[in-house]
């Protein structure tokens, strides 16, 4: 019996009845899946062109490019704009460090700028970091929230800059949201869609790059791209289908294997084009994207209640806020995760994190810390720059998984960890104030 109860504490240790960023994928996707592997049609074949063509069509883009990643189409954009040594480009410190792995990739420089409250960049520290070598912007929104690309391309406008500076719309993290309307990944000069892990759609890997420039396309077209090798896709399709899929069986098996698996997070200068079979699964999810993103924004009207509902609640800030109407927030929202921010400083901080990763975790929901500011990691440390808010509201920032790849039973079992989670915090809360630490 004893060894029986090590086995199964030793599951508990390493495995999570709610994983965390599980793909969406039903047996369409698995079935996509089968048929490029028995075909042979897993890097070359038709689904490509039939992406494209839906995502043209859906878009409104006149033009649509496959490659590997988001990053690497990013890459790809920078390379055919004549992003290169000596140029300096804009981009948020709190983002995916594959955005900064994209310009380093091309030989620019990243210059970090700032984030407001909602963890999306500040357009106006933008304004006051271009100088004679900035060369482009990228400018993602996260977390499934709008930013204002719109008053940035005006204000470039305005001030003459805006035919000078490289404009990328990276909406890897919220395609499927709009802004006055227009969906995101419009904007710009072009637009950057991503269906790695925890976007609004998922497949094994690949992204897209939408233009209505003639004359960008035509240098998309002469560029270098390489093909995927089909051993390392293979390795990397039975990752994502065994390890990120059915993480919740597997996930304490995976501490054995990584080293197959883990991959290098250096920059690279060729992209790499997409594969057919990304395209194929990428296509079934477009057909599910909004039945996905109304699920995500019900259970994003769940969270919410809750947390009103809790008298003293307001410690934790949503970074979305839904209370508000207006442009930028709201119904264009997708929902990608939902994120709060804790109103605590200093130690209090620490303390609701560490409260925040023990309940989840003993209750059995894995969960990851958010992104690190690029500007503070060691690689970057050339590039050092203060950046007050990114620093300030990146050390509380807590996430409450509602993904469309949990059952309802699962979903319920988070909202009940999440209700425990802010009773146990109010004492925290109280304490802050009454030390004068609450901002």
């Amino acid at each position: 019996m004893k060894i029986f109860s090590k086995i199964w504490r030793d599951r508990m240790r390493w495995s999570f009845g709610v994983p965390y960023c599980v793909p969406a994928w039903g047996w369409a996707e698995h079935w996509a899946i089968v048929k490029c592997l028995v075909s042979g049609r897993v890097i070359d074949g038709e689904d490509i062109k039939k992406l494209l063509d839906s995502m043209r069509e859906k878009t409104g883009a006149r033009y649509a490019f496959g490659f590997n990643s988001g990053r690497e189409a990013i890459l790809a954009a920078l390379k055919a704009a004549g992003i290169g040594h000596g140029d300096r480009v804009i981009m948020p410190s709190y983002c995916c460090e594959t955005v900064a792995l994209a310009v380093l990739g091309c030989g620019a420089e990243p210059v970090f700028c700032d984030i407001d409250a909602d963890l999306n960049p500040d357009g106006d520290h933008i304004s006051q970091l271009i100088d004679d070598t900035t060369k482009a912007i990228v400018f993602p929104h996260l977390f499934g929230k709008p930013a204002a690309i719109d008053e940035l391309e005006a204000n470039l406008e305005k001030a003459g800059l805006r035919e000078r500076i490289f404009l990328v719309d990276d909406a890897a993290q919220s395609f499927g949201a709009r802004l006055n309307g227009k969906l995101l990944g419009s904007f710009g000069d072009c637009g950057i869609v991503s269906f790695g892990p925890g976007k609004t759609m998922t497949a094994t890997g690949g992204g897209l790059l939408l233009t209505n420039s003639e004359q960008l396309a035509q240098k998309l077209q002469k560029i270098s791209v390489a093909k995927y090798k089909l051993t390392d896709k293979i390795r990397k399709i039975a990752y994502w289908v065994a390890f990120r899929r059915w993480r919740k069986f597997t996930r304490p098996f995976y501490r054995f294997v990584k080293g197959m698996f883990e991959k290098s997070g250096s920059p690279i200068e060729t992209p790499t084009a997409l594969c057919n079979i990304d395209a194929a699964i990428a296509s079934v999810q477009m057909k599910k994207l909004d039945a996905m993103i109304d699920l995500r924004k019900k259970r994003r009207r769940i969270i919410d209640d809750i947390r009103r509902n809790i008298v003293g609640g307001d410690f934790l800030r949503p970074v979305i806020n839904t209370d508000t109407s207006g442009t930028h927030v709201g119904t264009g929202c997708v929902f990608t995760k939902y994120v709060l921010t804790g109103n605590n400083q200093g130690e209090g901080n620490h303390k609701l994190a560490e409260l925040y990763r023990r309940i989840f975790e003993g209750a059995g929901v894995e969960i990851f810390p958010l992104y690190q500011p690029i500007h503070l990691k060691a690689r970057y440390l050339q590039y050092a720059t203060s950046l007050t808010n990114t620093e300030r509201i990146s050390a509380a920032v807590f996430q409450v998984p509602l993904e469309p790849s949990l059952s309802d039973r699962e979903f319920g079992h988070v909202i009940d960890t999440y209700r425990q989670f802010l009773m146990k915090a109010l004492p925290l809360r109280r304490t802050s104030e009454s030390m004068g630490h609450l901002s």
